[in-house]
This record gives structure tokens, sequence and C-alpha cells, in this order.
């Protein structure tokens, strides 16, 4: 008997150690067999900030980096496939906060997992959400935004991304928490909404602050109410944030790279290091910048924890309101 089960053990020590060794060598090889694939799950024009990622990977560890658009269904059909993948570092996905993390409960049935399904590489963006009024509004605050509403319920319209979107929760939780009636309208891309604001056919807007908001706030024909970043933004330093409003709302789009569940941390690691490395660089801020965005690098922990931390953020509001993901 004695014999038998040191033979058992020296089996297994001997599987534990093959496996071992071809994790080691897995991890060690790549990413030299092949180029590696970075999914963005939207359309093309969208991946901006995916395709400086991707130079700064392919430059960092010497292999072909391919960006490939995979849209639909906001973000779940290219994340989806992603979750399928073989976890071998050789395809990864772009990540944010919808198809990553708050799909989970704005997409009954969804086909992955987000916080299971994926190892979490790195965030590599923040960017900030505005709220923002037509030109004549009568509000020039947030504060008297709230006072207008509450005597016009149901007459101010506020445009967003689509139902499920990032602007589109922001207003909800607003309204939610102000105790105010506003009109959601969804729209198809920010360029719409700026030209129905420009047109007073738009009242408000919660949208990210990049290039189609900025121009139009600098000229004056938009004005800024109040920004839903934690601290005032450098670009609009006399503008409130929701906090010092009065509204205890905080909440920053990111973005981010994910791959397949059980890729090796070996490679998990070269790609961080390599992407934190650039990520770091004036170049980066200064690219990252004509998006409106800002580099912001993380472990694969801390990324992993602000993955979870989204879908906790949101979750009540989701559940309250029926929000689903269009």
């Amino acid at each position: 008997m004695r014999r038998i089960l040191t033979s058992i053990g020296l089996a297994l020590l001997a599987f534990t150690g093959v496996n071992a060794a071809s994790s080691v060598g897995l991890a060690a090889e790549w990413p030299k067999d092949k180029p590696v694939t970075l999914v963005h799950a939207f359309s093309a024009g969208s991946d901006y900030l995916a395709r400086l990622v991707a130079a700064a990977l392919e430059k960092g560890i010497g292999q072909t980096v391919i960006v490939e658009n995979k849209p639909g269904a906001g973000g779940a059909i290219g994340t989806g496939y992603v979750a399928r993948q073989k976890p071998d570092g050789y395809t990864l996905v772009t990540a944010y906060p919808g198809p990553a993390a708050n799909f989970t409960n704005t997409m009954p049935g969804l086909a992955y997992k987000p916080l299971q399904d994926f190892e979490h590489i790195i965030q590599f963006s923040v960017g900030d959400m505005v709220l923002v009024a037509r030109k004549d509004f009568p509000a020039n605050n947030f504060s008297e935004l709230i006072a207008y509403v509450k005597e016009h319920p149901s007459q101010v319209s506020a445009g967003n991304n689509g139902i499920g979107s990032y602007g589109h929760m922001i207003e909800t939780a607003i309204m939610d928490m102000a105790g105010i009636d506003i009109k959601l309208v969804s729209y198809k891309g920010s360029p719409p909404i700026v030209t129905d604001m420009l047109s007073a056919s738009l009242d408000l807007s919660v949208d990210y602050l990049g290039d189609a908001y900025i121009k139009h706030i600098e000229a004056g024909t938009l004005k800024p109410l109040a920004v839903i970043s934690a601290n005032r933004v450098k670009i609009l330093p006399n503008v409130p944030t929701l906090k010092e409003a009065g509204l205890d709302l905080v909440a920053v789009p990111w973005g981010g790279i994910m791959a397949p569940k059980g890729t090796p941390p070996a490679v998990v690691k070269k790609i961080n290091d390599v992407l934190t490395e650039y990520l770091k660089s004036d170049d980066a801020i200064r690219k990252f910048a004509v998006a409106g965005q800002v580099p912001a690098p993380t472990t694969p922990e801390e990324f992993h924890r602000i993955v979870v931390d989204e879908e906790a953020l949101w979750r009540n509001i989701i559940t309250k309101y029926k929000i689903r993901s269009e």
C-alpha cells in the first residue's frame, strides 16, 4: 500500500510539474508565435485610444498588434467574443464600463459574465463627464437648474448616448437624488446632441467632455453647469463638481484592457509593464488629451477593483429604474 501511495504521489508531482513547465513555457514564448489581436468592441472612429495603446504595446513586445473592430450590442458582441477565446495572450479586448461591468445588470441573459470571465490587465484612461446646457437656458448653475426643473416638471429635455449609456445613468441618478423629472432623449452619438442644443431644440446633456463640447464651451455657445468628477477639471477650473453643488455623485468613465480568464500571469504582467511605461510618457499625455482623456495606468489588481466597484455603483439605479441597454 505504501508503494502504491508513493507511486501515486510521484505521478501527481510529475503531472503538476509538467503543467507548471507548460505554463511557464507558454508565458516565456509569448508573443513570438503570432500577432496579438486587440479587439475594440465598437465601430471604427471610436478606436483612437485603442490604436495608441496597440502601437505602444507593439513597440514594447516586439510583435505585431492588430486592432480589430467588432461592434454590436453596445460592445457586448466583441467583449463576449474575447471571453470565449483561448487564454494565451494573443486575444485582448478594450474594456469600458458598459460591457465590462454594467451589462451585468442592464442586459439580462448576457452570454458572458463581465466580472468573472476576464483577467483585468490595466486601466489606460479616465475621462470627465459634464452637465451642459444650451446657451440661453434659464439656469446658469446646478442649483438654479434644480429649481427651474421643479417649477417646470417634465418640460426640460436632456440628451444622452442611448439607454444604459453613462450619460443616461447619470441623468437618471440626478433625477433620483434631486427628486426632479426631466425628459430624457436618446441619441446615437454626441454630434447630434450638440447640434440639437445649438438649435435650442434640446435643453441639456450629460456627456463625455470631449472635443465636440469643449470647442462650444470655449466659444460660449454651450454652458457647463457642473462636472461629475471628484475634482474640478483642469480645462474648466470655474465649473464646480456636482458634489460642490450639493449632490453626492461622482462618476468617472474609464478605459482599459482585459484578456480571457486564465491568461498566464507572466503575460498579464508584461502587458501591464509595457503600457504603464507608455502611459506615463509625455507623448501619451499629449495624445490622450486630444480625446479629452487622461492616461491613468493601474496594476491588474487595481483595475479589477475599479471594474467591481463600477458594477456596484450603478446596480441600485439600474434595478430601480429597470434600465436595459439598447
